[in-house]
């Protein structure tokens, strides 16, 4: 049995330019939703910023 992730939902206002480029991310990577996309790439700015890159 897999261990069930805690979420909680937000609503964000995105720039339409910024939007286009998650999008344009998303079909490069397969990623299947936005909303994927955009956490994977939350995950990489943070761990950038905890590598000091």
């Amino acid at each position: 049995m897999s261990k069930k992730i805690e979420t909680q939902r937000i609503d964000i206002r995105v720039p339409v330019q910024l939007l286009k480029e998650i999008e344009k991310y998303q079909e490069q990577q397969g990623i299947a939703n936005r909303t994927t996309a955009m956490l994977e790439l939350v995950r990489k700015g943070l761990s950038d910023l905890r590598e000091g890159k």
